[in-house]
């Protein structure tokens, strides 16, 4: 006697491919991987004193070391990056250094990261028309606790 399992296998089919379909889908849109440099105290105090909104976006809980995000990975904030290269333009939004970065991946539209500080703070953000100087600004209180060694433009010629 043969016995059908058909139901059975299609109900464990339905299942991957759910499980599958919300795997590649979590965590809102968006990913947050661990600064290299993320376990810092610099970044731990940091992250306690982030804003609960910006840029418009109400802060989303995440579990990743020195990274942080409002929206739906609208703005990401990572602490603890590398400085970054030479280059860029610098400007001076809350009282801190910031060196426009070209973006590293094609769901940034503007990347911005701090000048003469160690460890770094990234700032990425999604939508263009997103006011990087009302956020630049408003991570200036949380970003000061990382002591500055010098100004932009201080080791050019």
């Amino acid at each position: 006697m043969t016995r059908t399992i058909h139901g059975p296998l299609r109900l464990a089919a339905a299942l991957t491919a759910c499980t599958a379909l919300l795997t590649a889908c979590g965590g809102g849109g968006y990913n947050l991987s661990t600064p290299p440099f993320s376990g810092s105290p610099a970044c731990d105090t940091l992250t306690g004193e982030l804003p609960a909104q910006l840029g418009g976006y109400d802060l989303e809980r995440s579990d990743v070391t020195g990274a942080a995000a409002w929206g739906d990975g609208d703005v990401i904030v990572y602490c603890g990056m590398p400085e970054p290269g030479a280059g860029g333009d610098c400007i001076d939004e809350g009282g801190v250094d910031w060196v426009a970065q070209p973006p590293t991946d094609a769901r940034t539209a503007k990347m911005f990261s701090t000048q003469g500080r160690d460890p770094a703070v990234q700032v990425r953000l999604r939508n263009e028309t997103t006011d990087a100087s009302s956020v630049l600004s408003a991570l200036g209180p949380a970003v000061k606790g990382i002591e500055a060694r010098e100004p932009c433009g201080a080791t050019e010629s």
